[in-house]
């Protein structure tokens, strides 16, 4: 024997209500689900269009809006760079500790540069 199949009645009014609901769910989930996806993709490239100056306070990046290129060396002798990994708690001198996360840049004092392209941590590019 098999089992009887179940037909809809055209006058269940609960179930119709349920179908209803399930289906504007669904539709909200994916509007939700999109405008999350917006919002990660907006704030990925802000963070890879960014400069964080980490000069000052290693501890607490600025965030640089503009760059004006001058022509000049900097005086303060830092160096804007694009890291390829990300890095935790990475020690340069006494009492300089840096984070980087991939695909940032970041302006950092020339030997942190340096060392960070000396270990194959910078692309190539920024």
């Amino acid at each position: 024997m098999t089992a009887p199949s179940r037909v809809k009645r055209s006058n269940d009014f609960t179930g119709r209500q349920a179908e209803e609901l399930a289906k504007q769910a669904a539709a909200e989930k994916r509007s939700r689900n999109e405008e999350v996806a917006m919002m990660t993709a907006t704030e990925e490239r802000e963070f890879e269009d960014s400069i964080h100056d980490m000069t000052v306070r290693p501890d607490q990046p600025t965030i640089i809006d503009e760059i004006i290129e001058m022509g000049v060396v900097l005086a303060d002798d830092s160096v804007v760079v694009r890291v390829a990994e990300d890095i935790e708690n990475m020690t340069y001198g006494h009492g300089n500790t840096y984070t980087f996360v991939a695909g940032g840049k970041y302006k950092v004092p020339k030997g942190v540069a340096e060392r960070l392209g000396d270990l194959g941590l910078l692309y190539e590019r920024l």
